[in-house]
């Protein structure tokens, strides 16, 4: 009998073993994917919901993202970048805070030797209090254009200098001169979150696939729920519009100011 109750204790142990050992699995891969809707970026920074354009984390190497933020916000920014890097731990988020009228003044970027980033500006996005509009972004664009047309003619210079020595090596005058294909990026804000009916706006600057993996977590539901957490309501159109899909007695907001219909009642009108 005792030998019959210790195999059993034994058999029991092993149960909670597998039990846990499954459980562990099952809630470190959960954590991988806390994002409810993939919103990704095309080329010129617009949204898209195509998520085989989300970048891959797995093939990223170690690297940096360097973010500009409004002083304002830095509280609960630095709480998201803690839990961004925790998900995200081959990148670094370099984090610059600055009153409201130098968040667009980009820090000074040299195009030379000096500056081995393959990014034509060092910072790759820009977190603000309050809305970016196209015209408040405008100055910004030209300074990207800029910077651009600079990054282009130094890669040319750099292919003349090349070729002329190649040229002198070998007698060949002929060889094709590398043309300007690359375009700066068109400055298209996004919204992050909601205070009192004002939009809080975000930009992308650069194209590091970080700064694109970072727009979205920061409008995740994860995001979203550390923002809550200091008085921010959910950015327009995401969270509260995933809310209705699931619960139509939700906040979110009725179209042209009409007062929601149950389904049962309407359908008791036919």
């Amino acid at each position: 009998m005792k030998n019959y109750k210790l195999l059993l204790a034994g058999v029991c142990l092993l149960l909670l073993i597998v039990f846990i050992g499954v459980f562990m699995w099952l809630w470190s891969h959960n954590l991988k994917n806390t994002d409810p809707l993939p919103i990704t970026t095309n080329s010129n920074g617009e949204l898209s919901a195509d998520a085989e354009d989300e970048p891959d984390t797995d093939t990223i190497a170690t690297s940096i993202l360097y973010l500009q933020a409004e002083d304002k916000i830095q509280v609960p920014l630095d709480s998201i970048i803690v839990r961004f890097e925790s998900r995200y731990p081959k990148i670094q988020v370099l984090a610059q805070y600055v009153p409201k009228k130098s968040l667009l003044t980009l820090p000074s970027t040299n195009i030379s030797d000096t500056n081995p980033s393959p990014f034509i500006v060092n910072t790759d996005i820009i977190i603000a209090d309050g809305e970016l509009t196209q015209s408040r972004l405008a100055p910004l664009q030209i300074t990207l254009n800029d910077a651009q047309r600079a990054y282009n003619q130094s890669q040319i210079n750099a292919a003349r200098m090349a070729q002329y020595s190649n040229d002198s090596e070998s007698g060949n005058a002929d060889a094709p001169m590398p043309k300007d294909n690359n375009e700066a990026r068109n400055l298209v804000s996004f919204s992050y979150a909601l205070k009192a009916t004002q939009a809080k706006d975000g930009v992308v600057l650069s194209n590091n696939p970080t700064a694109i993996i970072f727009r979205n977590f920061l409008i995740s539901s994860t995001g979203q729920d550390i923002l809550k957490q200091y008085g921010y309501e959910n950015v327009d159109g995401y969270k509260s519009s995933v809310d209705d899909l699931f619960n139509p007695t939700s906040h979110g907001k009725t179209s042209n100011g009409d007062d929601s219909v149950e389904i049962a009642k309407a359908l008791e009108t036919k």
